[in-house]
């Protein structure tokens, strides 16, 4: 009998310890964002640019940053955001693209300029022969779209964005 009580008491504390440990697991892939910069790669946030309401993969990590949309066969969502903590001059390429795209400069939460339709580089092009685009002033959020979304969304320079945080 007390051989029975034990293995029945050992064995509920697995049962409970795994619901626990799944239970964990289950919140923490959902993360809370505290800010745009605690955003895991990947993550979806909603956006409005100008009137268009957007779903965009976040790429935060300096790995997702400069992989971009490169080997992807289509956009994620709507698109993809880039965030910097400082307003710099910055550059991007389309290095491993598959499908052209509009590229959005944004500073201060409006947008500075819009490269549109940007093509996908020439095949087996060599990394210093690709064309790199440079943002038309100091931009600290970065915003790709699939080419020819800017115009058909009306988005243009002066369209300000608005993230919504949860």
């Amino acid at each position: 009998m007390k051989f029975g009580f034990l293995a029945a008491l050992v064995l509920s504390a697995f049962v409970f310890s795994s619901c626990v440990t799944h239970k964990k697991q289950i919140i923490e892939e959902k993360p809370v964002i505290k800010d745009i910069f605690s955003a895991p790669d990947g993550y979806v946030l909603k956006a409005r640019l100008g009137n268009a309401e957007l779903k965009l993969a976040v790429a935060n990590s300096p790995k997702a940053k400069e992989e971009g949309l490169s080997n992807k066969k289509e956009i994620p969502k709507d698109g993809m955001i880039f965030f910097f903590y400082e307003p710099d001059n910055l550059s991007f390429w389309m290095k491993d693209m598959l499908f052209p795209i509009d590229i959005i400069w944004i500073a201060d939460n409006k947008v500075i300029g819009i490269e549109k339709n940007v093509p996908v580089p020439i095949a087996h092009a060599k990394t210093e022969d690709l064309k790199i685009y440079r943002s038309p002033g100091k931009a600290d959020i970065v915003v790709e779209l699939e080419a020819g979304a800017a115009d058909k969304l009306n988005i243009a320079e002066g369209s300000p964005l608005e993230i919504e945080m949860r």
